[in-house]
């Protein structure tokens, strides 16, 4: 993959950078089967992300972005437990995008395009705290999800898609939805799956 950016940027005439920040929000599906029967919970996380990338003109509108961003993702308080308990939680991760895009000029200021394909995120940091709320002990236990004992993997690979527009070739506007491909879980009989959709604004160079 490295000695194809390399060659892509040296027989192009055109790269533009760009760096931004967004918001985002993942979805995370936990199925686990049981005999003939399975059961699933959703559970939504909500944050933002920030980083750069490199458009690589390859001509015709056509062209290879590639990129470096950080994410960061948390699930706010809530009862657990029927109620006994409450559990907060948040993630760190980094990923790196390689996705090919189609512009389309409306004019001198405005530029329309769409792109597609995969991004590898790789997990920095992800915590769960609970806390009793019985009245019994109170504490507070704080577990790490990537853990030596932990079923739960630090990489993902996702599969995405999305849209935007450039204005006067300064600000981009996006949105895109992504699909986790792996299942995050090592465990038996257990699957976890994430999908996630952002929108944000960056400023090209």
């Amino acid at each position: 993959m490295t000695l194809a950016l390399v060659a892509v940027a040296a027989t192009s005439a055109f790269a533009q950078l760009s760096a931004g920040a967004g918001y985002l929000s993942n979805t995370q599906k936990t199925s686990y089967t049981s005999g003939s029967t399975t059961t699933t919970d959703a559970v939504t996380s909500k944050g933002f992300y920030a980083g750069a990338d490199y458009t690589f003109d390859l001509g015709q509108g056509l062209g290879l972005v590639a990129g470096l961003k950080g994410a960061f993702l948390f699930v706010p308080e809530h009862e657990v437990l029927m109620g006994a308990a409450t559990s907060k939680s948040s993630e760190i991760y980094l990923a790196v995008p390689v996705l090919a895009n189609y512009t389309y000029a409306l004019g001198n200021e405005l530029t329309l395009f769409a792109y597609a394909g995969p991004t590898v995120a790789f997990g920095l940091s992800s915590k769960t705290v609970v806390t009793d709320k019985t009245g019994l002990t109170n504490s507070v236990t704080t577990t790490d999800n990537y853990g030596d004992d932990s079923d739960y993997g630090r990489v993902n690979v996702f599969l995405g898609a999305g849209i935007g527009v450039d204005v006067m070739n300064t600000i981009r506007i996006k949105a895109g939805y992504d699909i986790g491909l792996l299942n995050r879980s090592s465990a038996d009989n257990t699957k976890i799956n994430d999908a996630q959709w952002s929108v944000g604004v960056a400023y090209l160079f």
